[in-house]
């Protein structure tokens, strides 16, 4: 799990935004904790202001709290503010019975969606309400940036099941009244005479006759698949990118005149963007993934912020992998959009109680900063006593701006409590970053993963791993260095007792943007697989890792002759693999490991010199 975040610098021109951003660390006070005292407040943002946030998120809902309000009106944070405004009134319902979306099942949602009446009309009026109202209690001019609604939980996608607390696979939603009359509309444009569409879509003549007795089938009908699937398809998009684009444009528009011109509007990533694989595939079938259904759009989304000036927030940023594409689609199209862009956990645990990780994706991949979602995580069950994820995320907001700081130099951040003294002259350094690079996956990261592997055969991996050898005092010889490693998982093809060898890194990685080309968001790897450097031509050490017999079952590198050239200076950490010519897969546990007691170690004896 991290600690030793690396930052370089980006080195594409601005064209979205041109000043630097001031602000890096945004939290998000959980809607839960709204009836909290104004002490308790207070007492939270004190925390928050110890711990280097600079910055506050609030839902909808935070101005029917005057004990909140106080403790914001003394305090000197920034804001963020979530304005939902797309959920359906009880007296907008009651007037549009037919305005609700509706899935192939019957369901309806409570979100306006691209076919209800009046939609921007009552989304307009409840924005200008809500900013009217933060400019009544004079927090104003501490707004920032207002995220645009765009559907369920502000995201641009059609409702999900977790929105609707359901389970089960993902719906369409085109099945109201409303939607079937707009896509017969659509139909008419393109295909004028209902016969034309017919001999088009092969429809059976058994189905409809006319505009007037056609409906949109069910997913999975056979005779669906093909061009009637890609037309329905193609507008159920096009329906979504109307209302979306309208959306943002209306809300910066009132933005930027009710708080001020430089007022921002965040447009969220949802949390994966369907590929063209998945949508040539629901075509063929008539169907189609979760992406397809929720119409994960986040290319467009991309260039709609773009083209309009907004700034972005992605909304799973834990996942490394879509932050580095995000961010590479950015620079293709000439924007360094990426150095605005807030980096914002998914609001679960797994992600929530990982700030270290999230702030590797943030700087490693050159983002603005992090919006960490929710203070939740980082208090008692009250809000009141900070927990061990809390001292975490005081580390990684303080790595975040030493790293701003330095301009996103190429120089290690270290982190407190790598280096435990387990008594005179005896150390145990704790591995600060770890990942695997994988040959057949080269852009693929997985430096977040509980599993680290050496593999070859049909394709390769390698692991990398680093220690922080500068914690060690001072004027001190490295007498024996052992690096422990934990047996994780045992696979079919793993192979009896193999050697895995050990290298020296000789170039700069990070985490949370390495993989089998690149060792970093801007720098490539010399050599793919990685750039190492050899003892008088051959591996600086090496184990015999025996056949898997139990989880914890732990292998032992004598790697005393690296660690002491290291622990003079360059070192950018080890690499393990497999021999060449020796199939096998030898998996460990990594630094990101749930269990402490897994990840892996550097035992060191020191000698005075």
């Amino acid at each position: 799990m991290l600690p030793l975040i690396i930052i370089y610098a980006a080195m594409y021109p601005a064209k979205a935004q041109t000043a630097t951003p001031t602000t890096h660390v945004c939290i998000t006070e959980w809607s839960g904790w709204y009836g909290s005292t104004e002490d308790q407040f207070t007492h939270r943002f004190q925390m928050y202001r110890k711990w280097g946030v600079d910055t506050l998120r609030l839902e909808t809902g935070w101005l029917n709290h005057p004990q909140l309000i106080s403790a914001l009106q003394k305090s000197n944070f920034r804001l963020k503010l979530i304005v939902y405004v797309l959920g359906i009134t009880p007296e907008y319902g009651a007037a549009h019975p037919d305005g609700r979306m509706v899935d192939e099942h019957g369901t309806t949602d409570w979100h306006l969606g691209p076919w209800s009446a009046l939609r921007d009309e009552v989304a307009d009026s409840a924005i200008r309400t809500e900013l009217r109202r933060v400019r009544e209690v004079g927090l104003t001019n501490r707004v920032d940036e207002v995220v645009a609604d765009l559907g369920p939980a502000g995201e641009g996608i059609f409702p999900a099941n977790w929105t609707l607390n359901r389970e089960g696979e993902e719906a369409f939603w085109c099945y109201s009244v409303a939607a079937q009359r707009s896509f017969i509309a659509a139909m008419q444009t393109r295909y004028g005479s209902f016969a034309s569409a017919a001999m088009a879509w092969k429809l059976p003549g058994s189905i409809a006759s006319s505009w007037n007795d056609f409906q949109i089938p069910k997913p999975g009908t056979p005779w669906a698949r093909g061009t009637f699937w890609g037309d329905m398809l193609t507008w159920y998009r096009d329906s979504k990118r109307s209302m979306l684009e309208t959306r943002v444009r209306h809300t910066l528009s009132i933005v930027r005149t009710a708080l001020s011109p430089a007022a921002g509007v965040i447009v969220y990533l949802p949390g994966y963007a369907y590929s063209q694989a998945e949508w040539d595939s629901a075509i063929s079938s008539a169907s189609g993934a979760a992406s397809i259904r929720l119409m994960m759009d986040n290319d467009w989304l991309m260039s709609l912020a773009l083209k309009l000036g907004c700034r972005l927030q992605y909304t799973g940023a834990e996942n490394a992998t879509e932050v580095r594409r995000i961010v590479r689609k950015l620079r293709a199209l000439g924007s360094n959009a990426a150095r605005w862009m807030w980096a914002e956990n998914a609001g679960v645990e797994n992600a929530g109680t990982n700030p270290e990780w999230l702030a590797d994706v943030a700087m490693g991949c050159g983002l603005r900063g992090i919006d960490f979602t929710w203070s939740s995580w980082l208090f008692d069950k009250v809000g009141v006593t900070p927990n061990d994820t809390a001292v975490r995320f005081a580390h990684a907001t303080s790595a975040i701006r030493e790293a701003v700081a330095r301009g996103y130099a190429p120089i290690p951040v270290s982190y407190p409590g790598g280096s435990v003294s387990v008594k005179e002259g005896v150390y145990t350094l704790q591995c600060e970053a770890t990942t695997r690079i994988m040959s057949s996956f080269p852009d693929e990261i997985k430096g977040g993963d509980p599993e680290i592997a050496a593999v070859s055969g049909g394709q390769e991996q390698r692991m990398l791993l680093r220690f922080p050898l500068q914690l060690l005092p001072a004027h001190s010889r490295i007498a024996d260095a052992r690096l422990v490693m934990k047996r994780y998982l045992t696979y079919a093809d793993e192979g009896g007792t193999l050697p895995l060898e050990v290298f020296a890194l000789t170039r700069a990685w990070s985490p949370a943007a390495a993989g089998w080309l690149e060792a970093s968001d801007a720098n490539k790897w010399g050599t793919p697989g990685g750039d190492v450097s050899l003892r008088e031509g051959k591996p600086w050490a090496m184990a015999l890792a025996p056949a898997f017999q139990k989880l914890g079952t732990t292998v032992i590198w004598d790697v005393t002759a690296l660690a002491r050239v290291q622990a003079l200076g360059n070192n950018f950490g080890i690499l393990i693999k497999l021999p060449a010519g020796v199939t096998g897969n030898k998996s460990f546990a990594s630094s990101s490991h749930p269990d402490p007691t897994m990840r892996p170690v550097l035992e060191i004896k020191l000698t005075p010199q």
